[in-house]
C-alpha cells in the first residue's frame, strides 16, 4: 500500500465546476446545476472516486439514511469534523486507540459528511447519511464481526485481515443475520465476503493487488481524498479503501431497496458493474441501481401473503372467544334475574308495611284479652 500524502487540510481554493459542485448541491438539496455557484470558492477537494462510481446519481433518492455500516477492528479520530455527526464508537471489545488515521480514512470514504458553512469543506463519503458503527478491537475481530451483526448493522466493512486468521464462521453468522459483508480482496477466500480490489484513475489494478481470481469486484482505490489526521484531508491508496467505497455503495442500495436480501444487493453491485481490468466488474452505481430496481420489482416491501395470513388467522384461539361470549351471556342473565326478583318481590314496600301493621294489631289484642282461669289443685269435683 502506498504511503498516504497529507494535503494540508482544506486550504485550497477552487471554483465550482464539474461534477463535484453538482454532488455538493444535490446532497444539500440545492439545484443540480452549478452555474448559480460560479465565482463562489469551493473548499472541497476533488474526489474522483465519487465521480467514477457515479454516487451522486443516487443522492436525490437516498444518501444512505437508515443504514448502519459497521467497521469492526477499526479506530477513528472521534472528533474529526467530517465524521462526528455520523459516528458511534462501541468500545465493548477494545479501546479506540489503534491506527485512527487508517480507520478515519476508510470511515470517511463510506459516510463522510463534510463540514463548514453549507458543508462546503471536507470530504463526502459515498453514503453521507449512513451511520458509522466503529468497534475497536485488537485480537477479537471475529467477535467484533458478530457484535456488529447483533447490533443491527446492515453492512459490515472488514479491515485487512491478518494472515492466518479465519473469520469464515463469524462472516457466515453475520450474513445469516442479514448483513452484507464487504472486505479487501486477498488470497484468503471467504465465500461470505464481497472481495473488492482497487483500481486507479486509469482503471488499472493498484500495486499489490491479489490475483484476479480472488477479486469479485473492483472499485476506486488509489489517490482517494479522505479524512486525515489533524482534522484535515489525506490521499490514500489500498484495497481496503476500495472496499470502503463499495461498502458505501452497498449502504445506498440497501437504503433504496430495504426489501432486498444481502445476497441480492451483492449481486446487484457485481452484475451492475462496468467492465474493468481483465474483465472484472467495476463498481458503478447507476448500473447497480438498475439491477437492484429490477430485483425489487418482484419483492414487495410488505409480504402480502404473510399479511393476508395474519388477517385471516385470529390472534386469540376460537375456544377462548366462545368462553368469553358464554361468560358474558351468563353474567347478563344473572343480572336480569336479580333485577326481576328485586323489582317484583315488593317494589313499593306494601307487603312489609302490612306485615308491620298485623304485628301491631296482634300485640294490641293480646294485651286486652282477660287472663285465663286456672283450677286450684286439690278441689273436689261436682257430680252430675
Amino acid at each position: 500500500m502506498r504511503e498516504p500524502v497529507v494535503l494540508g487540510g482544506i486550504s485550497r481554493h477552487r471554483e465550482h465546476t464539474g461534477t463535484v459542485a453538482v454532488a455538493a448541491t444535490v446532497l444539500f438539496g440545492l439545484a443540480a446545476a452549478p452555474a448559480a455557484a460560479d465565482g463562489v470558492p469551493d473548499f472541497r477537494p476533488e474526489q474522483w472516486g465519487l465521480q467514477a462510481v457515479n454516487a451522486q446519481e443516487l443522492w436525490p433518492e437516498t444518501q444512505g439514511q437508515g443504514i448502519t455500516v459497521a467497521l469492526p477492528g477499526a479506530s477513528v479520530h472521534a472528533d474529526h469534523p467530517d465524521l462526528v455527526d455520523n459516528l458511534t464508537i462501541d468500545e465493548e471489545l477494545g479501546s479506540n486507540d489503534g491506527d485512527a488515521d487508517a480507520g478515519s480514512a476508510a470511515a470517511a470514504l463510506v459516510a463522510g459528511h463534510g463540514h463548514g458553512m453549507d458543508a462546503d469543506g471536507g470530504v463526502l463519503g459515498v453514503s453521507p447519511d449512513s451511520v458509522l458503527l466503529v468497534i475497536p478491537t485488537e485480537d477479537r475481530l471475529a467477535a467484533a464481526v458478530r457484535h456488529a451483526a447483533d447490533s443491527g448493522a446492515q453492512v459490515i466493512l472488514l479491515p485487512e485481515i491478518p494472515e492466518g486468521s479465519d473469520l469464515t464462521g463469524a462472516t457466515r453468522d453475520a450474513v445469516a443475520a442479514g448483513a452484507l459483508v464487504v472486505g479487501p480482496a486477498d488470497n484468503q477466500a471467504d465465500p461470505n465476503v464481497l472481495a473488492v480490489g482497487g483500481v486507479d484513475e486509469e482503471s488499472e489494478l493498484i500495486s499489490g493487488s491479489p490475483d484476479a481470481g480472488a477479486i469479485e469486484l473492483v472499485a476506486p482505490g488509489a489517490d482517494l481524498e479522505t479524512a486525515g489526521p489533524d482534522m484535515g484531508q489525506v490521499q490514500v491508496t489500498g484495497t481496503e479503501y476500495a472496499a470502503a467505497m463499495t461498502a458505501g455503495a452497498a449502504a445506498l442500495l440497501r437504503s433504496a431497496h430495504p426489501q432486498l436480501r444481502p445476497e441480492e444487493i451483492r449481486a446487484a453491485l457485481v452484475e451492475g458493474g462496468q467492465e474493468g481490468p481483465g474483465g472484472l466488474p467495476s463498481l458503478h452505481l447507476t448500473g447497480a441501481e438498475a439491477q437492484a430496481s429490477g430485483a425489487a420489482q418482484d419483492v414487495p416491501l410488505i409480504d402480502e401473503e404473510l399479511a393476508e395470513q395474519a388477517q385471516e388467522r385470529p390472534s386469540v384461539p376460537v375456544w377462548v372467544w366462545f368462553a368469553m361470549v358464554g361468560l358474558v351471556l351468563a353474567l347478563g342473565i344473572a343480572l336480569i334475574v336479580v333485577w326481576v326478583r328485586r323489582s317484583s318481590a315488593d317494589p313499593y314496600g306494601v307487603k312489609a308495611e302490612r306485615a308491620l301493621e298485623d304485628a301491631e294489631i296482634a300485640a294490641q289484642r293480646a294485651a286486652e284479652a282477660p287472663p285465663a282461669s286456672r283450677r286450684k289443685k286439690g278441689g273436689r269435683r261436682r257430680r252430675n
